[in-house]
């Protein structure tokens, strides 16, 4: 791989964490409960909150991957180790404290309680703190912040491969993946430990977040190291668009006849018949990898450019995403009291979230050095000292 930048990389970054935000808006509105949700429910919404749902976290882990390759690139594994703990174990635990009990208290009522009642139930949040072995157990205490914890862990988990890749041993196989995945079809073959993971493992833990949802996770965020480690991969990406869109398409309309037949099969009942279980795990692995190489192609084809936005948005993803999600949930919990129509309700909201994130991200965390720490934001770079100005005085002869 080039030291050259890959634009596209850091603007799918941005996209990517920018479009959860919307995500999270329009899980106001989908058919079926969330933390919050308006009377009045939404189709278009709900269509694409489950169009989304699939590929959109996997995206994340995708490119939290080729960040993982890069960083490995310019630094020790013991500087690595540090800064993914500085990244994302300290604003986990900082939210633990800050925000997870307010988004409990907040979505305790509707619309909540009034603020007096906070303390009690931010004492009540911990004493009631109970660590189980279940995967549900940091969604449950940390709710959005869930993915730093599991990015952590699979960061960790993978770090060996990833030195590996970067070997003689490692390079040799990205040459062969390189060469198979610019063959007719290839890139949807390299597809093979994605579907296998999800045949052996979705029927035994269909739950979101469960073991499942781990090695997708873990798949992605791989192939995102090696997929961005030769740029070879992008002419198989160009050229088989169609292939994924066609996959794409495919999985989408195969799950959509899964769901006419049972909502529960694609929600993992074991009691579904063993042909559908790997049906389903067939399709929902084809729907994640075809819709993760067309964002790829996405930004191969319209978005490797730099920009000076691009810039100042790279840094705030992660700072968005740790405060958007709160502050979503104390708008969003009066706005769906309010006598207006669906839409008004949905841009409301969406502008408000968006303002509020942006403002608070510029005023409150970006300009100062603790709250840079506790967002994951590394310090700001020291500006070089003016030289010193040299003052030629006049002769005593003049």
């Amino acid at each position: 791989m080039t030291q050259e930048r890959i634009h596209y990389l850091d603007w799918l970054k941005v996209l990517i964490v920018y479009g959860i935000v919307l995500f999270h808006v329009s899980l106001v509105f989908k058919y079926g409960a969330w933390l919050v949700s308006n009377s009045e429910h939404s189709l278009v919404l709900t269509a694409f909150v489950g169009f989304t749902f699939p590929w959109g976290i996997p995206a994340m882990f995708l490119i939290a991957g080729a960040d993982a390759w890069f960083g490995l690139r310019s630094r020790a594994v013991s500087d690595f180790i540090r800064k993914r703990f500085l990244r994302l174990v300290v604003p986990m635990v900082a939210g633990l404290f800050l925000l997870s009990p307010l988004q409990r208290f907040v979505t305790s009522h509707n619309p909540p309680p009034p603020i007096d009642g906070l303390w009690a139930y931010y004492v009540a949040f911990f004493r009631e703190f109970r660590f189980d072995w279940t995967l549900q157990f940091v969604s449950r205490y940390w709710l959005h912040l869930w993915f730093l914890g599991y990015l952590f862990a699979i960061s960790l988990a993978c770090l060996p491969a990833l030195l590996w890749l970067r070997g003689p041993s490692g390079r040799h196989l990205t040459s062969w993946l390189v060469a198979i995945a610019n063959r007719r079809g290839g890139l949807m073959l390299l597809a093979a430990p994605l579907v296998l993971s999800q045949l052996v493992l979705r029927p035994r833990f269909p739950a979101y977040q469960d073991w499942a949802d781990v090695a997708t996770f873990t798949v992605v965020f791989l192939w995102g190291a090696v997929i961005f480690s030769d740029r070879g991969f992008e002419a198989a990406i160009r050229q088989q668009i169609r292939w994924h869109l066609a996959g794409g398409v495919l999985a989408m309309l195969g799950l959509g006849v899964l769901i006419y037949m049972s909502p529960s099969w694609v929600a993992g009942d074991p009691r579904a018949p063993a042909v559908t279980q790997v049906v389903r795990a067939v399709l929902w692995s084809l729907y994640i990898w075809s819709w993760l190489h067309v964002v790829l192609y996405l930004g191969l084809r319209w978005l490797n450019f730099p920009s000076r936005f691009q810039r100042y948005a790279q840094e705030s993803v992660l700072p968005v995403y740790v405060i958007s999600h709160p502050i979503l949930l104390v708008i969003a919990s009066f706005v769906v009291t309010w006598n207006l129509g669906l839409w008004p309700k949905f841009l409301v909201i969406l502008v408000a979230v968006a303002g509020f994130t942006l403002v608070i991200y510029e005023f409150g965390v970006r300009r100062w050095p603790l709250t840079r720490l506790v967002f994951g934001l590394f310090p700001l770079p020291v500006a070089p000292p003016k030289p010193h100005q040299t003052v030629h005085l006049p002769s005593p002869t003049g």
